[in-house]
Parts: C-alpha cells; sequence; structure tokens
C-alpha cells in the first residue's frame, strides 16, 4: 500500500507587497544569542531586529510591519554597519557607537521584495535601505509586548528536549537559529539595545535628511 504524503505550510499571512516604501522604524529587539552557521561552523552570535512600519495597508487596516534582522556588531563588515550607513548616508566610522534606540521614530525608504524560504513559502526582505523621502509618524498600531511574547514563545519551543537516552538534543527550524535565550551583550558591537522586557513606545520622529543618528 502507497504512503503518499503532502507538505502543507500552515496560516494565511500574506507577505508586505513589493516595491520601494516609505517607512518609519518602531522597535528595537534585542534577540540575545541565537546560533548560526557559516561554512559548516556553528556558533552563537548575539542578534538584534529592526522593525519597520510602513504607509502599507493590511488586511486589517492597519499598517504593514516588516523587519530585518542583523548581527549586533559595528564591524566595518557587519551587515548591520552597512545597512545603518546607508540609511544615514554616511559611513560608521571605526571607534564611533551608536546607541540603536535612536533608530526608534527614525524615517527611512525601504526597497522590499519576495522571497522564497526553504520549504517553498514567500516572504518580505528589506534588500535596501536609505536616506528617507517623507516623514512618517507611527501609528501606534505596532505592539512591541506582544511582539517579544511572541518571540520567547518560540523560544520556548527550540529548548532542548531529553531523549531516551538521557542525553539533550535541540530542535531548529529553517535558518538555523537555536534556543538560547539569554540576552548578552556582544563586545565586538558598539551599540546599545534597549531591554527586551520594557515596551518601546515609539516618539513622534523628526523629518531630517541627516536622519539623526
Amino acid at each position: 500500500m502507497a504512503l503518499v504524503l503532502e507538505s502543507k505550510v500552515g496560516g494565511d499571512f500574506k507577505p508586505h507587497i513589493e516595491g520601494i516604501h516609505a517607512a518609519v522604524c518602531v522597535d528595537v529587539i534585542d534577540l540575545g544569542l541565537v546560533e548560526t552557521e557559516f561554512q559548516g561552523q556553528r556558533r552563537l552570535v548575539n542578534k538584534v531586529r529592526l522593525v519597520f512600519e510602513t504607509e502599507q495597508r493590511n488586511e486589517d487596516g492597519k499598517n504593514s510591519i516588516i523587519s530585518k534582522t542583523f548581527t549586533a556588531s559595528l564591524h566595518p563588515k557587519a551587515k548591520l554597519a552597512d545597512f545603518l550607513a546607508k540609511w544615514r548616508g554616511r559611513p560608521v566610522v571605526p571607534g564611533e557607537t551608536i546607541d540603536l534606540a535612536r533608530l526608534i521614530g527614525a524615517c527611512s525608504t525601504l526597497v522590499i521584495s519576495h522571497q522564497q524560504n526553504l520549504v517553498g513559502r514567500t516572504y518580505a526582505s528589506i534588500d535596501a535601505v536609505s536616506k528617507p523621502t517623507k516623514r512618517l509618524v507611527a501609528s501606534g498600531g505596532y505592539d512591541p509586548a506582544l511582539a517579544r511574547q511572541r518571540i520567547a514563545e518560540w523560544k520556548a519551543k527550540e529548548r532542548p528536549q531529553t531523549t531516551d537516552h538521557g542525553t539533550t538534543r535541540q530542535r531548529s527550524e529553517v535558518g538555523g537559529r537555536s534556543d538560547q535565550s539569554s540576552v548578552a551583550s556582544n563586545q565586538s558591537a558598539a551599540a546599545t539595545v534597549p531591554p527586551k522586557s520594557a515596551p518601546v513606545v515609539a516618539p513622534e520622529p523628526e523629518f531630517d535628511p541627516e536622519v539623526g543618528f
């Protein structure tokens, strides 16, 4: 008897539409230590997530939210340093420090495209960032406390489990993220991130060609 299975992707989530969008940063989340794999080597690195709100409305009539995750480092070759440099229009120089909390309320212009993950699910990706061409004020629809709750729930599912042999194994998802939930400061990152436990309220931004950070 043949056993035929079909792989299904749950949920009816629709990604942010593609294109060039004015956006405002509404949150900066310290994800703590996350396990990553590069060239066959696994290691724990401190990750940070930048969350943006755009004018694009979703099916609920609320402003759409999109985010991008980085290693928390301002090394010249780090993607975060490159992203911030393109955002404000000037490079991050050696020895410079940036308080990431100041990103909240800062406007930007995002280039968003659709990509597919390993299971074929379409998601929205922030491909590029540049200085703002329009002033946006956060709508207030984004809930930072709920975002952190969802991250905590995901991490709880990823905690090591004990096998029948008394050893531990670690559940993982596509992308190789780990269950590590401790918040540690990366010594190589010249950045300060707001505590995960404290909800962040986005102040009204001042439109500024120099962005403000």
